[in-house]
């Protein structure tokens, strides 16, 4: 069954005792459709998918080829295949809308989130639709961005200091999930990423792009990029607004004492972006969020290039799992808009 909701996502309501995988292939053309045309597709009432290997399963009757999450900034591990815990970010954060390793020269094209437990108070869901931010964001900063390039400069502590870092804390470990120095340098080469060592910390420089991308089976450039989520300026106002002082006080410290300890978004030269446009590219993404309230079983697809994600503060559990993935080779024509 199908039906449009008011945000003009469609929900597709899997009955209890569909088998998801039949379901899902059934259902392929037409999600795989309203998500390329809107940027999301709700569904929901697929309890099965609680599971990870069903829900693995369901979203490869899709026909999306799913990806790993090699040089990804949010803590997180993986739960089974290449089904994911959404984030380890503590609950009392909340999560800044983004699209999934913007940063980088080809990111995941679909993100697939299930809903395992919704929290007690708070955790909704929030999304925002980026084909909005060419009108929004001021031309004369477009044409900057555009112009320069971006860049993120990232400091990865070793796994016996993360605790220590400021802000989002990930060591390089678990960013190239090995232990080994010379795999990392392997993974940063073969990427054509950037890096230095400074003593167990490792200085990343990922990819140089432009802040408006062509989506990959659409004749248009939306915005594609984390340049308001990076920088201590953004990461202190999000604290703010979150209500946590002391992060927003060390964030503070650390950017007045030892700026090297903390992300930046860069120029493509790498000068890190100044404050101010930093800000205020942090809340015009702010205004298109949108909530979105998943229950237990609930999916959210989503196309990475249209829409945006993030999360509200919440208490009590909550359990989301995540598959990040691409569109299939010839599965989806290039479409007009």
């Amino acid at each position: 069954m199908m039906g449009c909701n008011a945000e003009g996502t469609f929900d597709f309501v899997v009955g209890a005792d569909a088998d998801p995988a039949r379901y899902f292939s059934a259902a392929a053309h037409d999600i795989r459709a309203q998500l390329l045309s809107e940027g999301a597709v709700l569904i929901r009432g697929a309890n099965p998918c609680k599971d990870p290997e069903v829900f693995e399963r369901a979203v490869g009757a899709l026909g999306f080829q799913t990806r790993d999450y090699v040089g990804g900034s949010s803590p997180r591990s993986t739960i089974q295949g290449k089904v994911m815990e959404a984030t380890r970010t503590p609950p009392d954060w909340s999560v800044i809308l983004h699209q999934e390793m913007a940063y980088v020269k080809n990111p995941p094209q679909i993100i697939a989130f299930v809903c395992v437990e919704p929290a007690s108070r708070g955790g909704e869901s929030v999304v925002g639709d980026m084909r909005k931010l060419e009108q929004l964001v001021d031309r004369s900063t477009l044409e900057r961005l555009t112009d320069r390039g971006l860049k993120l400069r990232r400091t990865l502590p070793g796994e016996a200091r993360v605790h220590l870092k400021p802000g989002v804390k990930k060591s390089w470990q678990e960013t190239f999930s090995t232990s080994s120095t010379a795999e990392a340098e392997v993974l940063c080469r073969a990427r054509g990423w950037d890096f230095e060592w400074s003593g167990d910390d490792l200085i990343l420089w990922q990819d140089c792009i432009s802040p408006m991308r062509r989506h990959t089976r659409k004749a248009a450039d939306i915005w594609c990029n984390q340049a308001h989520f990076w920088g201590a300026a953004a990461m202190i106002e999000w604290a703010r607004i979150d209500g946590r002082e002391q992060d927003a006080s060390e964030l503070a410290k650390a950017q007045r004492n030892s700026p090297q300890l903390l992300e930046a978004m860069c120029f493509g030269d790498g000068e890190p972006l100044p404050e101010d446009l930093t800000l205020e590219l942090f809340h015009t993404v702010r205004s298109v969020e949108q909530d979105v309230d998943l229950g237990a079983g609930d999916i959210l697809l989503l196309d990475n290039f249209q829409y945006a994600h993030g999360r509200r503060a919440f208490s009590g559990n909550r359990t989301i799992n995540v598959i990040i993935a691409n569109w299939a080779d010839g599965q989806a024509h290039v479409a007009q808009g």
